[in-house]
């Protein structure tokens, strides 16, 4: 009977570890997104799609975010490898990544990974 109360025990502890951390994760992939209004500047196959944004420094200045990957729901809303879209604004919503890569020599270098999640034409 003890051995009874003792795993039921145990199963409830290891239930409530199991949802804390889903919930933790949850919340995790929501603050990784970030919105900005940004200019698109085409895709090229190397770089990925280039978008300006303005300056963090300088409010005039002009700088250029990279975003390797794109979520097939903003392919389906917008076609970013045509010309045509180049000079248009948007709303970018996008995930940061971080990842890490080990060399032949055991340096880990940490890289973070820009996905386009959510588009809007302005």
């Amino acid at each position: 009977m003890k051995n009874k109360h003792f795993l039921v025990f145990m199963f409830s502890i290891i239930a409530f570890s199991v949802n804390a951390i889903d919930e933790n994760k949850k919340v995790t992939k929501e603050q990784d997104t970030e919105t900005i209004m940004a200019t698109f500047d085409g895709y090229d196959e190397e770089d990925g799609y280039a978008f300006l944004v303005q300056g963090e420094d300088d409010e005039d200045d002009e700088d250029i975010m990279y975003f390797y990957e794109v979520t097939e729901e903003v392919l389906k809303t917008v076609n970013l490898k045509s010309d045509d879209m180049i000079g248009e604004r948007f709303q970018v919503t996008y995930k940061i990544e971080t990842y890490e890569e080990e060399d032949e020599y055991g340096y880990k270098e940490t890289y973070e990974k820009y996905t386009i999640v959510k588009i809007a034409k302005m």
